[in-house]
């Protein structure tokens, strides 16, 4: 924790990418800490908000792509190289592509919200070859709320940005309820709208 808080402030808003790049490659940094950290930059005057949220997001779909795009060039390789030959490899890729293309929108969307497993989702969208504009919307959806929250929490508690570590499950919560509630507005607009045209 300490290298990170570090290398954010020596580094700033530079860091600050980095780090959220890294935390969406499936590298284990708790984002809690990253964005945490940040909020009580801002806090401080050193960070400004409006400019935090954006990089942490832009860095987060970067690093979500790139995470993607190693699953959807190399996993599928990998995979099949380093389970049983024959077509047991080949029959799990299926099982995979089958089941990311049922519930995949539900596992990219929720798994954006839960702490240990946001930082993994990725890869497997993209073993999935699950499609690209759509991961891009649902991971979207998933990260800004997330980085506004950890942005706003951390910049509201200051020198105690350490709490947000004992609740990342309630913060968790908190963003998931947000998403839900923008998708059901966003349903119920395109549903009047669709009557209008009626």
């Amino acid at each position: 924790m300490e290298i990170i808080i570090t290398f954010l402030s020596d580094w700033g808003y530079l860091a600050l990418f980095v780090c959220m790049v890294l935390e969406n490659m499936n590298i284990p940094i708790p984002s809690e800490i990253i964005l945490g950290f940040a909020g009580f930059l801002v806090s401080q005057n050193i960070f400004s908000f409006w400019p935090t949220v954006l990089i942490g997001t832009v860095a987060g779909i970067t690093g979500s792509l790139l995470s993607y795009y190693m699953g959807y060039k190399g996993g599928r390789g990998l995979i099949l190289k380093h389970t049983s030959k024959g077509g047991l490899g080949a029959r799990k890729l299926i099982a995979a592509k089958d089941w990311f293309e049922n519930y995949g929108a539900i596992a990219i969307l929720t798994g954006r919200l839960l702490p240990g497993v946001r930082t993994f989702i990725s890869l497997p969208a993209g073993i999935a070859q699950f499609p690209l504009p759509e991961f891009l919307i649902l991971t979207l959806a998933g990260t800004i709320p997330w980085t506004i929250f950890l942005v706003y929490a951390g910049s509201v508690l200051g020198h105690n940005w350490k709490l947000l570590l004992d609740y990342k499950w309630e913060i968790a919560g908190v963003c998931f309820v947000i998403v839900i509630l923008i998708a059901v507005g966003y349903h119920f607009y395109l549903k009047s709208k669709h009557h209008e045209n009626q």
